[in-house]
């Protein structure tokens, strides 16, 4: 997925970041978006009706599927991707996710209600943490530090145009670089090689 991604994933920045997609993508309000944490991705969408039934889209966790289905739609092709056997299914579980536990996650939540303002700054702020975090510049942990630093200061001031939304990003990514001085000033980080870095990521999003 590459090594930004990588980052995104363990602090579950991605999902944040989708769930506001959903919201302006599909015109949803806040109050009807919620996450929930499926850790065997198994089950990748699910669709309830009126009645109450539910039908779910199904498959291994293989980009292969959604790709072949992109480029061969309407149609369906063969994506080279095994068939999901069920009876090694040992169970399909789901569970609210812990927001102390991923801070970038909340951060994305609290955003998700606010305006078009604070998701620009959410976005280009982590954007630049995560590159200094890969860069040996930043701890892990102060990821979620340098994104909330940056969304106190930035004006939430709405964005009429695309001027104004880069601009909003660009003085973001400002903020960002200073907040990731303060945090170096308050606790050294050693210089970390880049393939390290990325499994490092990995590793703290599964233990934190």
């Amino acid at each position: 997925m590459g090594r930004k991604i990588s980052v995104d994933s363990a602090t579950m920045m991605n999902k944040g970041l989708e769930t506001i997609e959903a919201r302006w993508l599909f015109a949803m309000p806040p109050e009807r978006i919620e996450v929930v944490i499926h850790p065997q991705s198994v089950i990748h969408s699910m669709v309830a009706y009126a009645d109450q039934s539910v039908l779910a889209q199904l498959g291994r966790p293989d980009m292969r599927t959604p790709i072949a289905h992109a480029l061969a739609w309407p149609e369906r092709i063969d994506s080279g991707v095994a068939p999901l056997d069920f009876l090694q299914l040992a169970h399909l579980s789901f569970a609210a996710p812990e927001l102390k536990r991923f801070p970038c996650l909340r951060l994305a939540l609290e955003v998700l209600r606010e305006g078009c303002a604070a998701s620009v700054t959410l976005n280009a702020a982590n954007e630049v943490a995560v590159d200094a975090f890969l860069n040996g510049r930043l701890r892990y942990t102060d990821i979620a530090c340098v994104v909330e630093d940056c969304l106190q200061q930035a004006p939430s001031s709405a964005h009429e145009n695309l001027d104004d939304i880069l601009a909003a990003d660009a003085h973001a990514r400002v903020l960002a670089g200073q907040a990731i001085q303060r945090a170096a000033l308050r606790s050294p980080s050693p210089v970390v090689p880049l393939s390290e870095s990325v499994t490092l990521a990995e590793d703290m999003g599964a233990r934190l």
